[in-house]
C-alpha cells in the first residue's frame, strides 16, 4: 500500500463531551503522552493510527500537550469538549453510507488500489465496514442506519456481504438506498438483507420512532442515474409533523442549496430540494437533517434546520457518525474508522485528486461535530 505523500499529523479528529480522538498518519519514533486537563493517553508505533482520549470533562477548554519519553513538550492546540443537550440521554444511534462493498480501489489522480497481499483477505470497503460496524457497537449504539450505496454495484455476492457484515454486531438495522445500489445490472437487495433481520426501505419514505425522536428514512434514489431525486420527498413533511417530538430524517443523496450545482457529486437538484427543507422546516422545525453520497462531511443551517453530510468509512479519512438523543436536543460525532488496517487503508487514499482530497473532504470539526438544542415546535 502506498503511504500518503502528506500524512496527517497528530491532531483532534473527534470531540465529545467527555472523550476526544486523536488520529495521525505519522509519529516520531518513541511515545508520546498526551495530556488535556487531568486526561491523557499514550500513543505510538511508526504508521496511521487513533487513540481515544477519555475522562474529559464536558464543555471544557482544554490545552493538548504531547510529551515525549525525554520529556519534551510541546503544545498541540486547543480542545473544547461538546456541552451535552438539555435533559437526559435516551438512545444512541450510528450511521454509514457510501460503502461501496465491492470496489477493491479509490479514487483517481492517483486511483489507488489495495495490493493482493496472498492472504484472500476483503478488499477495503468491507474491511472498514467490519471495523466500523464493531467500532460503533462498542461507543454504545442501539440502532445502525446505513444511508446508501452499501454496494458499488449491487450484485447478489456485495448485498450477501452487507448482510453478513452489518448484522455482525446484533444491533438493529435500518437500510436504504443509493444510487450505486440502483446502478445498471443491480439486484434487489431487500430478501437478502431482510434474511439478516435488515430492514431496507424504498419508495415511500419510512418512519421509526424511537425514545426522544422520530427516525425517517428516505429513498432519494432514480434507479440508473447518479443524482439524486425529491420526487418522494413529499411524504415527508406530513411524517415529521406528526411526529410527538424531533425528527431525524436521513437520506443518500444530500439536498443541494443552490438550484446550479456547486460542486461534483450532483445531489438532490436545489428546485427539488429547497422546497422540500422549507415544508420539513415549517411542518417540525426540531428535525435534523441527516445525508452522504458526497464522501464529506459538512453542516449547514436552513431556517431552523441543520443539514450535515458525513464522509464513508472506506476512503479519507474513513468515518462513521454517532448520535446521541438528549430530551432537549442531540449532538453528533464523527469518529475516523480506528482499526490499524482500515486507517492504514484511508490514509493511503489521502492525496487522491492532486492532493485535495484529504483538504475535501473531512470538512471542520465543528462540521463533524456539534450538540443541537432543539428548537420549540
Amino acid at each position: 500500500m502506498n503511504r500518503p505523500e502528506s500524512a496527517t499529523p497528530l491532531s483532534v479528529f473527534t470531540v465529545e463531551d467527555t472523550a476526544a480522538q486523536l488520529t495521525w498518519g505519522s509519529l516520531p519514533e518513541g511515545r508520546l503522552r498526551v495530556h488535556a486537563g487531568d486526561a491523557s493517553v499514550v500513543v505510538g508505533g511508526a504508521g496511521p493510527g487513533a487513540a481515544l482520549l477519555a475522562g474529559l470533562p464536558p464543555g471544557a477548554d482544554l490545552d493538548l500537550v504531547a510529551e515525549s519519553d525525554d520529556g519534551t513538550t510541546r503544545w498541540l492546540g486547543p480542545l473544547r469538549t461538546l456541552t451535552p443537550p438539555p435533559g437526559r440521554e435516551l438512545f444512541r444511534f450510528a450511521t454509514v453510507n457510501d460503502i461501496h462493498l465491492g470496489d477493491p480501489r479509490f479514487g483517481r489522480l492517483p486511483m489507488v488500489s489495495h495490493p493482493d497481499d496472498g492472504a484472500g483477505g476483503p478488499p477495503p470497503p468491507e474491511r472498514c465496514l467490519r471495523a466500523a460496524v464493531a467500532e460503533l457497537a462498542a461507543w454504545g449504539a442501539q440502532l445502525i442506519v446505513a444511508k446508501g450505496d452499501i454496494t458499488d454495484h449491487g450484485s447478489v455476492e456485495e448485498w450477501e456481504t452487507a448482510a453478513k457484515v452489518l448484522s455482525a454486531p446484533g444491533v438493529p438495522v435500518e437500510a436504504m438506498l443509493g444510487n450505486h445500489d440502483v446502478c445498471r445490472g443491480a439486484v434487489d437487495g431487500t430478501d437478502i438483507l431482510a434474511g439478516a433481520g435488515i430492514t431496507l426501505s424504498s419508495g415511500a419514505p419510512q418512519a421509526r420512532d424511537l425514545p426522544g425522536v422520530r427516525l425517517v428514512v428516505t429513498d432519494t434514489t432514480v434507479a440508473g442515474k447518479n443524482r439524486g431525486t425529491g420526487l418522494r420527498l413529499g411524504d415527508v413533511a406530513p411524517l415529521v409533523a406528526e411526529a410527538e417530538g424531533p425528527a431525524v430524517v436521513a437520506l443518500h443523496h444530500h439536498p443541494q442549496r443552490h438550484r446550479t450545482m456547486t460542486h461534483p457529486p450532483r445531489g438532490i437538484p436545489g428546485n427539488e430540494a429547497m422546497p422540500f427543507l422549507d415544508a420539513v422546516a415549517e411542518a417540525n422545525p426540531a428535525t435534523l437533517v441527516i445525508a452522504g453520497h458526497s464522501h464529506r462531511h459538512r453542516r449547514h443551517r436552513w431556517g431552523p434546520l441543520t443539514v450535515a453530510e458525513v464522509g464513508s468509512p472506506q476512503d479519507y479519512p474513513g468515518t462513521w457518525a454517532g448520535y446521541v438523543v438528549h430530551e432537549g436536543g442531540i449532538r453528533q460525532v464523527v469518529r475516523r474508522v480506528a482499526d490499524p488496517d482500515a486507517i492504514a487503508w484511508t490514509e493511503s487514499t489521502r492525496d487522491c485528486f492532486l492532493g485535495l482530497w484529504g483538504r475535501w473532504s473531512p470538512g471542520t470539526r465543528d462540521q463533524r461535530c456539534f450538540s443541537l438544542t432543539w428548537p420549540r415546535r
